[in-house]
Formats: C-alpha cells, sequence, structure tokens
C-alpha cells in the first residue's frame, strides 16, 4: 500500500509540474529507443519561421523524389535544387530543375516540366507548363500558362495574367 500511495504521489508532483506543450509553445517529438526500449517524448520549442519543433536551415544542394525532400522541406536551398516529383522547400535562390518545383519566395532559374509555384515574390527566369507567383514576380516567365499577381518583367505563353495589371495572350510586358 504505501508503494501505491508512494507512486500516486510522485504522478500528482509530475503531473503539477508539467508544462503544457501547446501550438504557441513547441511541438512534442515521439522518439522510441530500440525493440522494447523505452520510449520518451521530448519537447522542442518551435521555430519562428516554420512553426515545427526542427531547426530550420540552409542547404547548398536540395533534391526531392516524389514529396520527400533531403536534407528538409523546411530549409532554404541556395546552389542547385533537383525535383523528381513534387520538390517543395521553404526559400530557393538557386538553379531548379525536374519536374514540378514549388517555394515560399524564389530567386534564380528554374526550368521544371509540369511547372513552378511561388508562395510570395519570385525573381529570375521561370520555364514550366505552368508558372504561377503569388506575389510580385522580377524576369521572365515562358510557359503555356503564366500568372503573376504583380508582374516587372516579361511573360511568354498561350495565356498570361498579371492580375492587378492586365492580361494578353502570347506576350504580356509590364514594368
Amino acid at each position: 500500500m504505501k508503494k501505491i500511495t508512494m507512486m500516486a504521489a510522485i504522478a500528482a508532483a509530475m503531473a503539477a509540474t508539467a508544462q503544457p506543450v501547446t501550438p504557441e509553445t513547441g511541438v512534442a517529438n515521439d522518439h522510441t529507443g530500440t525493440a522494447g526500449g523505452a520510449t520518451g517524448v521530448v519537447f522542442v520549442p518551435r521555430s519562428a519561421e516554420t512553426g515545427y519543433g526542427y531547426d530550420d536551415g540552409v542547404t547548398v544542394i536540395g533534391f526531392t523524389f516524389l514529396p520527400w525532400a533531403a536534407p528538409n522541406s523546411s530549409w532554404d536551398v541556395t546552389g542547385v535544387r533537383m525535383n523528381l516529383g513534387w520538390g517543395a522547400y521553404r526559400d530557393t535562390a538557386a538553379f531548379d530543375f525536374g519536374v514540378f518545383s514549388a517555394s515560399r519566395s524564389a530567386s534564380g532559374l528554374f526550368v521544371n516540366v509540369f511547372g513552378n509555384y511561388t508562395a510570395s515574390g519570385a525573381a529570375g527566369w521561370q520555364t514550366g507548363l505552368v508558372n504561377v507567383v503569388g506575389d510580385q514576380m522580377r524576369g521572365l516567365q515562358v510557359g503555356l500558362v503564366n500568372y503573376a499577381e504583380r508582374l516587372s518583367g516579361v511573360q511568354i505563353g498561350l495565356l498570361n495574367f498579371a492580375r492587378s495589371q492586365h492580361f494578353f495572350p502570347i506576350i504580356n510586358i509590364a514594368w
């Protein structure tokens, strides 16, 4: 009985001092040991940029195969990025080539078969069937369909949209 009372007291003390993990404070990561080994939960503070409990980083070479990214899709790529499938990284300043590319912001040369998607601003050259920039595009877009919220450059394709300015087929120029 003494043992049960002592364990209950320890459990109550641990519960009273436990810090709750909330979306604002961090992420709980489950780490399992070897087969039959101990399992522990590690508290990892959230990153300010991504909101995940992993270190944000920068890599010179990024590689994606289908949805898997190496080293980590929450990193920035500043160098060369190859996409065999859906290639998504946080920010990209690189030569980017492959099947499809996605970034929060992008600058450089992007040559992808199916296209390029940039959530915010892009600068440089995008080539693919469909190229989409969610904010300011500075440079050249070449594809079947090109879209930019705002354009400072040239779009060459069958359908070219600069939402805040105008639409022109074949060639769209705005400064």
